[in-house]
């Protein structure tokens, strides 16, 4: 079967309300997984559904996605936002939450985000806000950076005893610095703008 095929039986597959429609979705991922192609990355994201009644199969779809390239991934996660929005909302956030969370992931999507396509940006920026309104720090400070294009930094409060000046200067330069506690962050500070 060709990779077209198998998307297909994915799609058929995806709300997983049986046995057979979990095991059909997993032998397709699987079969992909072997001549696995930046190409159909798009495609991919598509399949993700909020219906979808098997949640622990529909991951091994989003590990697979994390298989890539990182650049391919999210250059295809922010084209096709605009769709996967429609019926995977659930699915986009979670995937939105793996990107906040890995400093790669996150530098390279705001990068690649503030010079894409208005609308898709628009859209990413507004699920963004919602997780900055709705997240607390440092999730909600990673969010909000992407969105003003500044850069989150975790900073360590012995860090700051020793050299309050480099403190101050990445408060003057527009990052948002997280305070952490024994690894825990404890207060959020921006700039006033």
């Amino acid at each position: 079967m060709n990779a077209t095929q198998l998307i297909e039986i994915l799609n058929a597959n995806k709300f997983m309300r049986s046995d057979e429609e979990a095991m059909n979705f997993d032998f397709a991922l699987a079969e992909l997984a072997l001549h696995s192609n930046r190409e159909y990355l798009p495609a991919l994201y598509l399949v993700l559904d909020d219906r979808c009644e098997q949640h622990e199969v529909m991951y091994g779809l989003i590990h697979f996605l994390e298989s890539f390239e990182i650049q391919d991934q999210l250059q295809a996660f922010i084209d096709a936002i605009d769709r996967m929005i429609v019926n995977a909302k659930e699915w986009t956030l979670i995937l939105l939450y793996g990107i906040l969370n890995q400093d790669l992931s996150r530098n390279l999507y705001s990068e690649m985000l503030h010079s894409t396509h208005f609308q898709n940006r628009d859209l990413c920026n507004t699920l963004l806000q919602e997780i900055a309104a709705n997240e607390s720090p440092p999730l909600s400070s990673r969010a909000e950076s992407i969105i003003s294009g500044a850069t989150a930094i975790n900073i360590n409060m012995d860090e700051i005893q020793r050299d309050i000046l480099s403190f101050l200067k990445h408060i003057q330069q527009g990052n948002i610095v997280v305070l952490l506690q024994d690894d825990r962050p404890i207060a959020e500070i921006k700039p006033i703008k």
